[in-house]
């Protein structure tokens, strides 16, 4: 006990009050006023009535109380004085309890001489190593010291005003608190090379009892004992006093020499000497010189400490070395003192130890295995534990046989200071146990880590799996439960949470959700309050139900885990707080325990076990004694503590060690034993001295002496016990399924019938409810639209692939269609081997992508004109119809949007309208906000993989900050994890294979780049006039242009893209759709010189002199056609007041037509208006550039906004937009179709195979 007492200052006297004068008189004044009174009434003869007497009577006495009394201005002190004789009480209680505990830990640290032979069966024995604080310090008695713990008197400012009797008593109690009386006291011995004792027989036996403690206390690796002379003889049996290096017939050579040269010559044989040897002189006859001993220390070097210690004379020159270079004690049986060259003080009152306790000393310490450096504990090759658990030796196999009463959950952990077993009994305080829960705690090297392998192991081998369970939970590396694993009774092994913090909550979630089973399984066979009514109702065959076993839950390091995720301990209370009903126990064990980390669960844990720790706080806080902290370095030593009891030392038992099993005795060994190479044995008495094997009877070949009657194995004690259980068939609930893995296989789904739009795409962790569920996606109803959703190098793409191959997988090609546009890496660029696969677009392509998106589209109309037709009234009658379902998969939702805004709209589109058809869209983002909510709203199915934020996740933020790097983990619906399966080529071919030959989607038909003008399809009869220009892109229909109704065609286009051929082509298919049409061409660059025969042409003119005076004659003609007011109305309507031919304006390059000499058709200008009056067409071509302004143009503006329809070419973004369609880059023939009223839609136009197609513009 540190620290001090401090009692509180006395209480203060009060000062005495002066006396008012008037107050001084007035007594005086009353006598004199009761006199008179007095005297006047025997004047007056009243004074023979009694009662007259009366009130001066009163009066005299109430002054006479007043004078005694002294008013009521002093106070009263007794109050004070006794509440402060009440408060040194407890000064006084607390000073003798410092006093006792002092006194008890010293006699801890340093034991009585009488009682070092009990040391061995308390596990101390050669506790002190090098390098501990009381090494080599040797008691040599008790005296009366210092306190540990003093009373600091109290600050008093003005002792003079302090209540005198309070203030006396204060001095009492601190002059009784000054000294400790008997307290043992030691002397470090490495400070000093000579100790010399002179005093007869106390001298003797206090250089007795001080060998006596170097050889109990002190490992002999650590600590050799030395002597030179004839006595000591019972120092032999000591492992101290053997020679390192050297042996005889009986063992190690025992370091004893007859002289110091000879002792000198032993020691240097030694190659590397301990830390300490203290070398015991006999000089009987007081003549050894002294610098005899110098060789010894000249032998031994600067890294040993040489202790000489001797009794001698008190004038022998050893004693006036010691006198000036040593110690020396004169010693008596009352007291010893120690002698300087200034005078003798006295210490103490010695200690003594007899010869007969000396001898008993030294045998107690042959009984024991000598510690070595491998192992730092003293075992008996016994141990009570392991008999007592019926492991010594451990069998090869276990039979339980069941444990009920005080023998359930009861086994013995180590053994007392006596040797007798000290058993944990985790039954509840009610079943007359010591748990249900509890606390360990042990530093770095106490063994706790062994404590608790050797009580799992206990544990196990007297309970079956079905009593007794258990999860073992290591923080850090996991050594501590390591081969544990293999038991049956072992539902988890969780280890290295400390590497994986996710694996904290997975634990917390196993536990809670074992304490939900357990209680459902109560409540199932019928509503039992607990396990104990349960299980015997159970064994009464009241109940068909399984066992419920108990499950003992050990957390190491659980301080850490706290610190990890404080709130943990939310879980630890609750468990605290049913675990008596559901037989679940708690054991926390931990190397620190800091303040307020039991806070919540101290109530609940109901036994302490406490190794040695690193402070005196952490041993109060554990047991409320400072004992553990003062617990020797040896591992395994401890103390239990359970409710109010008191601590129990105990000694653990050791499981990690090899196997010890009793050798039988053959025939061979009896012989052996009998005698040595056929020789009789021979029997002699074992002495200090140093015996040949010669001396026995035996030659000196002989190897040495019979083996012990035991035998060890490389097995140890713990996998004896695993191995001694492997047969038990019965094994534990498995609370904690392992964690999900690295990667996964696709796996179909064998618990259900394989169905059109169903799949199994990876796995989905519950520890909650103790299973791993496939994660299953499907499409079929609300889910039908799919969205996967998470961070660069989640596995979006993978995850995509997934559920691709897993919505094929057993499934038709011909019901079942996919269209993938891959905007990302390329990832499923190998997905078209597959047959359901129609296409696969990637990012560049934007012809295939845009062929997708369209033929989508159209294919969403013309499904719902079958559902019409057919009277289907839901997606399932037309899939039992046979119609496919189709499936749009974008990989890239972001960059699709970016670089095809116009197609975005249509897939939301899609979204919206193609569920109701059997049209799918599956997505893949970076995150949900990518989406529009009116996409986003209408996704189903949701696969949210790693975010980038958690704040990102719409499925659980909560959980998403513990999705792990590993691509494919992501948050299943619930908050649970889940890890999307790992699909490569394999898989692809593995359900290739399983197709059917022949069967394949139809795949996607891209526009052609070149199309024959004489194969477009005809237009119908009813539209006469019409021509077929083209094949539109999005379902490759004809693109029809009618001149009675479009009337005008403004064609843009750059260098090389077609123009000229376009025209061409036009003017063939107008040729023959307009039998009596003519042609007027305007070619500057003589490109259609041969496309209209000479029959056809009404005009050629390939410049601008000959195209003027054309075009005017032109525009007068057409003037001509224009009504005039006598046209009735029936003239007007059937346009029948003009004849003549349908005239068709060509015009090519009519950049270089409207230049800046001016522009030849301008004449036309008038007249464009009323063209469909008149009968003409206008067919323009001009370079893109510069389009917009074109449009600008007197007559090009004219033509549009006649509602003109227009192609708009090969360009690029900056000529455009024109009319709403920003050029980009095409192939010859190909461009954006405008009509008046329509979408723009691409268009590949017919092509008129001609020489000059290579030429043209």
């Amino acid at each position: 006990m540190t620290g001090t007492i401090a009692p509180d200052a006395p209480p203060e006297a009060p000062e005495p009050q002066p006396v008012p004068l008037m107050r001084a008189l007035m007594p005086l004044i009353m006598v004199v006023a009761v006199v008179g009174m007095v005297v006047l009434m025997f004047v007056s003869g009243m004074g023979r009535n009694p009662m007259s007497f009366m009130f001066p009577l009163m009066m005299v006495f109430s002054t006479v109380g007043m004078m005694v009394s002294g008013g009521a201005g002093n106070k009263d002190m007794a109050p004070a004085r006794k509440d402060y004789q009440r408060h040194l009480s407890s000064i006084r209680r607390a000073v003798a309890k410092a006093a006792r505990m002092q006194r008890e830990s010293a006699q801890f640290i340093h034991p009585r001489p009488g009682t070092l032979w009990q040391l061995g069966a308390m596990g101390r024995a050669c506790e002190r190593r090098k390098g501990d604080s009381d090494f080599l310090q040797l008691r040599i008695g008790v005296a009366t010291q210092q306190p540990a713990t003093p009373v600091t008197p109290p600050a008093i400012p003005a002792p003079e005003k302090l209540d005198p009797v309070s203030a006396v008593a204060l001095r009492e109690v601190i002059r009784s608190a000054r000294q400790v009386e008997g307290v043992p006291f030691a002397i470090d011995v490495s400070a000093f090379e000579i100790i010399a004792l002179t005093g007869d027989t106390a001298a003797q036996g206090l250089a007795r009892a001080m060998v006596a403690q170097a050889a109990a206390l002190h490992h002999p690796e650590d600590c050799l004992i030395a002597v030179v002379g004839d006595e000591w003889e019972w120092l032999k049996w000591t492992p101290h006093h053997g020679h390192p290096a050297v042996t005889d017939a009986c063992g190690p050579a025992r370091l004893r020499a007859a002289t110091c040269v000879q002792l000198t010559e032993l020691l240097t044989a030694i190659d590397t000497l301990p830390a300490a040897v203290l070398i015991v002189l006999t000089d009987s006859n007081g003549q050894l010189d002294v610098t005899e001993l110098t060789p010894i220390f000249d032998a031994a070097g600067s890294e040993t400490s040489v202790v000489l210690l001797t009794v001698v004379e008190a004038q022998s020159t050893l004693w006036e070395a010691a006198v000036h270079h040593g110690i020396a004690l004169v010693v008596s049986t009352t007291a010893v003192h120690a002698e300087t060259a200034s005078g003798r003080e006295e210490i103490g009152v010695p200690d003594q130890l007899s010869p007969a306790e000396a001898e008993v000393l030294g045998r107690s310490l042959a009984r024991f295995e000598v510690p070595t450096s491998a192992d730092d504990s003293v075992k008996t090759s016994e141990d009570p534990v392991m008999e007592e658990l019926g492991l010594y030796p451990p069998p090869t196999t276990l039979r339980y046989r069941p444990r009920y009463g005080s023998a359930r959950l009861r086994i013995p952990v180590g053994a007392d200071d006596g040797g007798a077993p000290v058993y944990l009994d985790f039954k509840e305080s009610a079943e007359g146990g010591m748990g249900p829960h509890g606390l360990c705690v042990g530093a770095t090297g106490s063994g706790k880590s062994e404590f608790l392998r050797t009580t799992v192991v206990g544990l196990a081998a007297t309970h079956s799996p079905d009593q007794l369970n258990f999860v073992l939970v290591d923080f850090k590396g996991g050594a501590t439960f390591l081969g544990l694993d293999q038991l049956p009774h072992v539902s988890a092994v969780i280890t290295n949470l400390e590497q994986e913090l996710i694996l904290v909550n997975r634990m917390e979630d196993a536990l809670r959700g074992e304490m939900t089973r357990r209680q459902e399984q109560l409540r199932a066979a019928g509503n039992f309050a607990g396990v104990s009514d349960y299980e015997q109702a159970r064994r009464a065959g009241q109940i068909d139900a399984p066992p419920m076993p108990a499950l003992l839950i050990v957390v190491d390091e659980f301080s850490e885990l706290l610190s990890a995720r404080p709130e943990f301990a939310e879980l630890f209370v609750a468990i605290g707080r049913l675990g008596r009903s559901l037989h679940m126990h708690l054991l926390l064990a931990s190397q620190r325990l800091e303040e307020g980390r039991l806070r919540g669960l101290e109530s609940h844990l109901s036994y302490r076990i406490g190794l040695k720790t690193f402070s005196v706080a952490e041993s109060r806080s554990v047991l409320g004694v400072p004992d553990a902290y003062h617990l020797p370095a040896i591992p395994g030593i401890g103390y239990i503590k359970s409710a109010a009891a008191e601590p129990v030392r105990f000694r653990s038992a050791y499981v990690s060690g090899p196997v010890v099993r009793p050798q039988p005795i053959d025939g061979a060994t009896a012989g052996a034993e009998q005698g040595l190479q056929g020789q009789a044995a021979a029997v002699a008495e074992f002495t200090a001295e140093n015996w040949t094997r010669e001396a026995f009877g035996a030659s000196s070949s002989d190897g040495g002496m019979a083996d012990p009657p035991v035998q060890t194995s490389e097995q140890t004690v713990l996998g004896a016990v695993v191995a001694a259980v492997s047969h038990v068939s019965t094994r534990a609930h498995r609370v904690w399924l392992p964690p999900l893995p690295e990667a996964i296989e696709l796996q179909p789904d064998e618990q259900l019938p394989r169905q059109r739009l169903t799949g199994v795409i990876g796995l989905v962790d519950k520890p909650l409810f103790q299973r791993q569920d496939p994660l299953r996606i499907d499409l079929r109803t609300t889910g039908g639209h799919m969205a996967i959703v998470g961070a660069p190098r989640s596995g979006k793409t993978t995850a995509a692939r997934t559920a691709i191959l897993a919505l094929a997988d057993g499934i038709s090609a011909r019901d079942l269609h996919f269209y993938i546009v891959d905007c990302g890496a390329g990832g499923l660029s190998d997905l078209a081997e597959l047959p359901h696969v129609a296409s696969v677009a990637h990012r560049g392509d934007e012809e295939l992508i845009r062929r997708t998106i369209g033929f989508l589209r159209r294919e969403v109309s013309r499904r719902e004109q079958l559902f019409r037709t057919n009277g289907w009234l839901s997606p399932e009658a037309a899939r039992a119809a046979g119609q496919p379902d189709s499936v749009l998969v974008i990989d890239g939702w972001g960059a699709f949007k970016t670089e095809f805004p116009a197609l975005s709209d249509d897939v939301q589109a899609l979204v919206a309208d193609g569920l109701a058809v059997g049209i799918h869209v599956l997505l893949t983002a970076y995150r949900w906000t990518d989406m529009r909510p009116a996409v986003r709203d209408l996704i189903g199915t949701r696969i949210e993989l790693r975010q980038a934020e958690s704040m990102d996740s719409m499925i659980d933020r909560k959980a998403a900050e513990l999705v792990p790097e590993s691509p494919g983990r992501g948050v299943a619906p619930g908050g649970f994890s889940m890890l999307v399966a790992l699909t490569g080529a394999a898989d692809t071919k593995r359900i290739v294979e399983t197709v059917p030959h022949g069967e394949q989607a139809p795949k996607l038909q891209l526009l052609p780049r070149r199309i024959d003008i004489a194969r477009l399809p005809r237009p119908a009869a009813a539209t006469r006039g019409a021509i077929a220009v083209g094949l539109e892109e999005a379902g490759l229909g004809a693109v029809i242009f009618h001149p009675e109704k479009d009337r005008h065609l403004l064609i843009f286009g750059s260098a090389g893209s077609g123009r000229t051929a376009a025209l061409r082509g036009i003017v063939h298919q107008l040729r023959y759709s307009q039998s009596d049409s003519k042609f007027v061409v305007i070619d500057y660059r003589r490109g259609l010189m041969e496309a209209v025969p000479q029959e056809r042409l009404a005009g050629y003119a390939g410049s601008a002199a000959a195209a003027t005076p054309m075009l005017a004659e032109l525009a007068e003609v057409l003037k001509a056609r224009l009504p005039q007011p006598d046209i009735t109305p029936a003239q007007l309507k059937a346009r029948n007041w003009w004849s003549g031919p349908t005239i068709n304006v060509i015009v090519d390059d009519y950049d270089l037509v409207a230049g800046s000499r001016g522009n030849p058709l301008q004449p036309l200008a008038e007249v464009i208006a009323h063209a469909a009056d008149i009968g003409l067409n206008i067919f323009f071509a001009r370079r893109i550039s510069g389009a917009l302004r074109s449009l600008h143009d007197p007559v090009m503006g004219a033509v549009k906004d006649q509602g003109a329809s227009v192609f708009v070419m090969d360009g690029t973004r900056d000529d455009g937009p024109i009319l709403g369609v920003k050029p980009c880059e095409q192939p010859p023939g190909r461009g954006y179709w405008v009509a008046h009223g329509q979408s723009p839609q691409i268009v590949q136009l017919g092509w008129l195979d001609t020489a000059g197609d290579q030429e043209d513009s």
